[in-house]
């Protein structure tokens, strides 16, 4: 899954003090923070609202401990149980062609007729797109370029400790569940990608380019080799996609876009299961070694954990500022906010019971208090920005992706 960034003024309450007004970009929890002049009193405050959790919790990039591994690899029985039933089966799920104009001929019907019906199912798909907004567009395009780069996702799945596929075609769960989300994400790029193609409102070729240069820039974990992190992110990712492949299917209906709004709804209900998956395994781990748990949950909250798609480019951001721009636009479109974010944080620490765990270690009760402490200060902050964000004024932000057109952005 994917999940885009919101605007860089919600996102201070992971901020570092030391970068305040040094114009970088600054990588903080779940979304992205620039660091520049305008911001720089605001992040100050927001660093000393939410102070770090104590040096013991952050497990740096020290090896990956046996016993989680060992932990994981028990439990691949009930991966077979658990969570690959949530994977479709080929035969019944459905494929990007079932969501766009057929361009083959039908049985017994001639070539003029097909071409004649492909061109009456573009033109309506055309129609359709022609009323979107480009602010949606540009989130559309950000979602589908994240999309796209699945192969660094499964490659970054491959090298998690206990869970890898070894051989590319094992027959373990944990490695059978690995290739069927692989599979069941591919369709989403596709699917986006070839609506974009024909909607005829978006530079191909520059959206093209971005993918490309994802590729090769590739994606940035905190802990890459570590399985529980690794499904901590996994279910993190999976909700902020869900989210925000919802919230753009209700944009577009809005807009007159029945074809996107279905589109999106598809893709939206595979990340539902995805995440189910991820939050089932999840609970299990923290049932079966909950201090371990809590201590990778602090350490991803409070980590420098980046967005797949942070490192896009188009080629023509010498700043490197496409992966923020996209994420502002996000945030004011209502695509992805500050307040979806915060609900996933109180959604997780609910859903895995982090308040009522006992028996924990040292550290592990100093990050249940800190994992505990996030979701009323992250309000806060939100509040904070809120007001911040009434009192600035809009800018544009450029877009090669919609031809160079601007998005007012706050």
């Amino acid at each position: 899954g994917l999940a885009v960034g919101t605007s860089a003024r919600f996102s201070c309450f992971f901020s570092n003090k030391s970068d305040a007004g040094s114009g970088r970009v600054t990588r903080l929890g779940w979304i992205l923070f620039p660091a520049n002049p305008r911001c720089s009193r605001w992040t100050a405050a927001a660093a000393a609202a939410v102070e770090a959790p104590p040096r013991s919790v952050d497990m740096g990039c020290a090896p990956v401990p046996r016993e989680q591994v060992e932990i994981v690899q028990s439990l691949n029985g009930w991966v077979a149980e658990n969570m690959l039933p949530l994977l479709n089966p080929v035969e019944s799920s459905w494929q990007p062609h079932d969501f766009l104009p057929c361009s083959v001929a039908a049985p017994g019907a001639s070539e003029e007729e097909a071409l004649s019906a492909f061109t009456e199912g573009v033109a309506a798909l055309r129609m359709g797109a022609a009323g979107v907004p480009d602010e949606i567009l540009v989130c559309l395009v950000g979602n589908m370029v994240t999309e796209e780069a699945l192969p660094s996702y499964q490659s970054m799945g491959n090298r998690t400790e206990g869970t890898a596929d070894d051989t590319g075609a094992s027959s373990l769960p944990w490695a059978q569940w690995i290739r069927g989300w692989t599979a069941e994400e591919n369709r989403h790029g596709d699917l986006l990608n070839r609506y974009l193609y024909l909607s005829g409102r978006v530079d191909m070729r520059q959206v093209e380019t971005t993918v490309h240069h994802l590729l090769r820039n590739g994606m940035e974990m905190l802990v890459p080799k570590s399985p529980y992190h690794s499904v901590i992110y996994g279910a993190f990712q999976e909700r902020a996609t869900f989210v925000s492949h919802v919230h753009t299917a209700r944009l577009a209906g809005q807009h007159g876009d029945q074809a996107l709004a279905k589109i999106c709804g598809v893709i939206a209900a595979d990340e539902k299961r995805h995440e189910a998956g991820y939050t089932r395994v999840c609970a299990k781990l923290f049932e079966v070694d909950p201090d371990g748990m809590v201590r990778a949950l602090a350490h991803v909250m409070r980590g420098k954990v980046t967005m797949p798609g942070l490192l896009m480019s188009d080629g023509r951001d010498a700043d490197g500022s496409l992966f923020e721009r996209f994420s502002a636009v996000a945030q004011r479109a209502g695509v992805y906010t500050a307040r979806d974010y915060g609900d996933l944080v109180e959604h997780f620490v609910r859903r895995w019971r982090v308040a009522e765990l006992a028996g924990l270690s040292g550290e592990g009760r100093r990050a249940q208090e800190y994992v505990c402490g996030l979701p009323p200060k992250i309000r806060r902050m939100e509040e904070l920005a809120h007001q911040r964000a009434a009192r600035s004024e809009l800018r544009p932000a450029r877009f090669s992706w919609i031809f160079d057109r601007h998005v007012m952005v706050g």
